[in-house]
C-alpha cells in the first residue's frame, strides 16, 4: 500500500475532473470562474503573510517574557546575596561605636572641641582648669594633657581591631571631619570621605562609601556614627563618626563570578553610581572602576525595569537592574540582544518557509486554472488537463518532501493497533526504515508497559472523536525521551472511524528546561532561607523543620500533589519578609509592644515584595500572606475565617506556630512538644482540628523525632 495514499483525506476530488469543462460551457462562466479564483488566491495570500507575522509576534513575546522573569530572579538572587555579605560586613563596626571606650572619648574629644594641632601639642590657656568645664564649648578651649595622653593607647587599640577584622584601616572623626585617632598605616582623610562622614554625623546613621581602586584592590569605607556616652542605650546626637576600611576585591570577585546557569551571551555586572556618575565594578580587570558613558544605570532607582538597550560594553542587550540596599549599587543581569535574535531565527525560518510553500502551491494551481480557460479548443484543454495533473503531481511530491522533512512523528493506526503509515522522522527515533516500521504495533516499537498506555489514549480519542493529547516518557535507544502526543480519529470515506492519527512531538529539550528553571527557584529559594538565618539566629532550621512537619500533615489528609508541593516551598519562603523586619526588633530581649508587634506584622508585606514577581506555578505567595489567618477571623492580614482560608494555609499556620514554640527565641525558652501540641489544642476555634491532630501523629513519627533532634540542646 502506498503511504500517501492511505493518508489521502476521504473525499478528495479528483483534480479538477468535471468542474472546468462545465463552468466553460456556461456563459461568462471561465471569466466568472477565474475571477473567484482570483479572489481565493488574494485571500490565501494575505493570510500567508499575516499568519506567520502572528506566529512570530507571539513567540518573541513569550521568549522576552520567560527571559525577563529568568535575568530577574538572577539579578535578585545575587544581590540578596550581596546585601547579606555587606550585613555580615558591617557587623564587626558594632564594636566600635558600642564599646564605652570609645564613646566615652569621643565624648571627650567633641566637647574639647579641639583640631589636630591641639592634639598634636597637647597646650591649653593659662588658667583655664579655673573655668567651669561647660565653659569650654563656648571658649573653644583645647583639650587637656591627660586626654591627648591617651591617643596612642586608642590608636594601637583600634589597629589591634582592624587588623582581628580584616580592616585595611581605621580612624575617628571630629565633627569637623578632622580624624583624631588613625590605625597604624591609615592614609589621610579625603574630602569625599569627610564629606560622607558629614553626612552620617547629620543623618545618625550607617553610611556606605564609593568603591575605591587601591595598591591592593577595590576597598569599601564604611562610615558609622558614634553616639555620646551619656546617651545611653537610647540614640543620641552623634559625637563623631568612625571610618573603617574593607578591603573587598578577591570577595566582589567570587559574588560576580558566572552562575552554573549562565546560558550563552549571558552576563552579570555590578555599577556603582556616585557623584552624577556611573562606573562598572570589574574587580579582575585593571582599572577596576570604569566610567560609563551609558546613562541609563545612574539614578537612585531601585530597580532598572528589563528592556532593551545599548548594554555596558556598548553592544546591544536586552537587560534588568536590581538595587543592592546601602551602597549605591546594582546589580545588573544581560543577554545579548543578538543571542536572543538566534533563538528566534530558527522558528521565524520555518515560519516562512511554510507560507512561501503555501502561496507558491496556491499560486501553481492557480496558474493550473489560467491556461486552462484560456484554451478554447477542446484538444487544447485535455493538454493543459494534463499539464494541471503534473503540476499537482508536483505539488504531491512537494507535500511528500516537506512531511519527510517534518521533525514531528506522524504515524497512521489501524484500530488493530498496527501502523499503515509512518513518515521518515518516525521510522528514524525507533532506528527502523519506513517500509520496515509499516506492520508494527506500540508493543513493538515502545514496549509493553507504554503499549498499554498508548492503547487507553486510543480508546478515548475513538470514543470522544475529538483530539487527545498526552505526555509519556519513553525510552528509546537506552534514552529516555519525553513525548507530546495528539491522537485524532481517522473516517474512511463512509465516515467510519477506521484509524487513529497520531503526531507526535519530542518535548525532552523543553522539559529539561524546566526541570533547569525548577532547580533554579528551588536555588534561589535555598539562598533566600540562608539569608532570612543569617540576619535572625533563632530562625536557623526553622524553615526546615516547618517544611518537614507540613509535609507530612499534608499527606497524612491525602492532599494533593499541588498541594503538598505549595506548602513546602510556601514553608521554606515563610520568613523570607523578616529580612525586612529591623534588627533590633527581630533580636529584642523582652516582650513587643503593642505597636512593635504591628510593626512586625508587615513581614508579610515585604514578603510579597520580594516573592511576587516569581514564578512558582503554584499558589506559594498565596499560602504565605493567608498563614497568619485563623478560623475565628482574628488573625492577619485580612481578617480571613473558616472556609475562607485555604487547606495549605491552615497547614502552615499550624505547623509554624508549632515550631516557634518549641525553639527558644531571644526573650524566652523552647517549651516541650507536650505543651506546644496542649497549646494548639485547646484554641480548636483558631486551628483545624484535622490539622492540629495530623499533627500529632507526625510530630510522634521517626521522620518528627529527627525533625526535632535538633532541638535537644537548645
Amino acid at each position: 500500500m502506498d503511504p500517501a495514499v492511505g493518508m489521502e483525506a476521504p473525499g478528495t476530488p479528483s483534480p479538477m475532473s468535471s468542474e472546468i469543462p462545465a463552468a466553460a460551457a456556461r456563459p461568462g462562466g471561465p471569466r466568472l470562474l477565474l475571477a473567484r479564483a482570483g479572489w481565493a488566491f488574494a485571500i490565501v495570500a494575505a493570510l500567508a503573510v499575516a499568519v506567520p507575522v502572528i506566529l512570530i509576534n507571539l513567540e518573541r513575546a513569550s521568549v522576552l517574557d520567560g527571559l525577563e522573569r529568568r535575568l530577574g530572579i538572577l539579578a535578585q538572587g545575587r544581590a540578596a546575596v550581596m546585601e547579606t555579605w555587606l550585613e555580615g560586613l558591617t557587623h564587626p563596626v558594632d564594636k566600635v561605636v558600642d564599646s564605652e571606650l570609645f564613646r566615652l572619648f569621643a565624648t571627650e574629644v567633641d566637647l574639647s572641641l579641639a583640631d589636630m594641632s591641639d592634639l598634636a601639642s597637647g597646650t591649653r590657656d593659662a588658667g583655664a582648669s579655673a573655668k567651669p568645664a561647660e565653659n569650654k564649648r563656648a571658649r573653644g578651649d583645647t583639650i587637656d594633657v591627660p586626654l591627648t595622653a591617651q591617643i596612642p593607647f586608642m590608636s594601637q587599640v583600634l589597629t589591634d581591631f582592624a587588623k582581628s577584622e580584616g580592616y585595611s584601616a581605621a580612624a575617628l572623626l571630629n565633627r569637623k571631619g578632622v580624624a583624631y585617632v588613625n590605625s597604624a598605616g591609615a592614609p589621610e582623610i579625603s574630602d569625599r570621605q569627610r564629606a560622607i562622614a558629614t553626612q552620617t554625623l547629620k543623618s545618625g546613621v550607617l553610611h556606605y562609601g564609593p568603591l575605591r581602586e587601591t595598591p591592593g584592590g577595590l576597598a569599601l569605607d564604611i562610615f558609622a556614627p558614634v553616639l555620646s556616652a551619656q546617651s545611653g542605650t537610647d540614640r543620641g546626637a552623634p559625637v563623631g563618626v568612625a571610618l573603617l576600611t574593607a578591603p573587598i576585591n578577591e570577595r566582589l570577585k567570587q559574588l560576580l563570578s558566572p552562575s552554573p546557569l549562565t546560558q550563552a551571551g549571558e552576563r552579570l555586572r555590578l555599577v556603582q553610581s556616585t557623584a552624577g556618575a556611573a562606573y562598572e565594578v570589574a574587580p579582575r580587570e585593571t582599572p577596576s572602576l570604569r566610567p560609563l558613558d551609558n546613562k541609563a544605570w545612574d539614578g537612585p532607582a531601585p530597580v532598572t525595569a528589563f528592556a532593551k538597550r545599548d548594554g555596558i560594553a556598548g553592544v546591544e542587550v536586552y537587560s534588568l537592574g536590581v538595587a543592592v540596599s546601602g551602597p549605591a549599587w546594582r546589580v545588573v543581569q544581560e543577554i545579548d540582544a543578538l543571542a536572543v535574535s538566534e533563538r528566534l531565527s530558527g522558528f521565524i525560518a520555518v515560519t516562512v518557509t511554510v507560507a512561501v510553500l503555501m502561496v507558491l502551491a496556491i499560486a501553481a494551481v492557480f496558474g493550473a486554472f489560467w491556461w486552462r480557460l484560456a484554451n478554447e479548443h477542446s484538444t487544447a484543454l485535455a493538454d493543459q488537463f494534463r499539464r494541471l495533473a503534473a503540476r499537482i503531481e508536483a505539488q504531491k511530491r512537494l507535500l511528500d518532501s516537506i512531511n519527510n522533512t517534518i521533525t514531528d512523528h506522524i504515524g497512521l493506526k489501524s484500530l488493530d493497533g498496527t501502523y499503515r503509515y509512518v513518515n521518515p522522522a518516525f521510522a528514524r527515533t525507533i532506528g527502523k526504515d519506513v517500509e520496515s516500521a509499516v506492520g508494527l504495533d506500540d508493543a513493538a516499537i515502545f514496549g509493553t508497559g507504554t503499549a498499554q498506555r498508548l492503547k487507553s489514549s486510543d480508546r478515548r480519542a475513538l470514543a470522544s472523536g475529538a483530539a487527545v493529547t498526552v505526555g509519556e516518557e519513553v525510552y528509546l535507544g537506552a534514552k529516555a525521551h519525553h513525548l507530546q502526543i495528539t491522537k485524532v480519529p481517522y473516517r474512511d470515506d463512509a465516515g467510519v472511524f477506521s484509524g487513529i492519527v497520531s503526531v507526535t512531538r519530542d518535548v525532552t529539550e523543553l522539559v529539561e528546561e524546566q526541570k533547569k528553571h525548577e532547580r533554579a527557584i528551588r536555588q534561589t529559594t535555598a539562598a533566600l532561607v540562608r539569608a532570612v538565618e543569617l540576619r535572625d539566629p533563632y530562625l536557623a532550621g526553622h524553615s526546615r523543620r516547618v517544611a518537614g512537619f507540613a509535609v507530612a500533615v499534608a499527606q497524612r489528609l491525602g492532599a494533593s500533589p499541588e498541594e503538598i508541593a505549595t506548602v513546602e516551598i510556601a514553608a521554606d519562603l515563610s520568613q523570607i519578609g523578616k529580612l525586612g523586619v529591623p534588627r533590633e526588633l527581630l533580636n529584642k530581649p523582652g516582650r513587643l509592644t503593642p505597636a512593635q508587634i504591628k510593626k512586625m506584622q508587615g513581614h508579610l508585606s515585604h514578603a510579597e515584595e520580594v516573592l511576587r514577581d516569581i514564578d512558582f506555578n503554584l499558589p506559594v505567595l498565596e499560602t504565605i500572606m493567608a498563614m497568619h489567618e485563623r478560623l475565628d477571623g482574628k488573625g492577619y492580614p485580612q481578617g480571613l475565617s473558616g472556609g475562607e482560608i485555604s487547606l495549605a494555609a491552615r497547614i502552615l499556620g499550624a505547623c509554624d506556630v508549632f515550631c516557634a514554640r518549641l525553639e527558644p527565641r531571644s526573650y524566652r525558652r523552647g517549651i516541650s512538644l507536650e505543651a506546644a501540641m496542649e497549646i494548639l489544642e485547646s484554641n480548636a476555634e483558631r486551628y483545624d482540628p484535622k490539622v492540629i491532630a495530623a499533627l500529632r501523629e507526625a510530630a510522634q513519627s521517626v521522620a518528627g523525632e529527627k525533625l526535632l533532634a535538633d532541638l535537644g540542646a537548645a
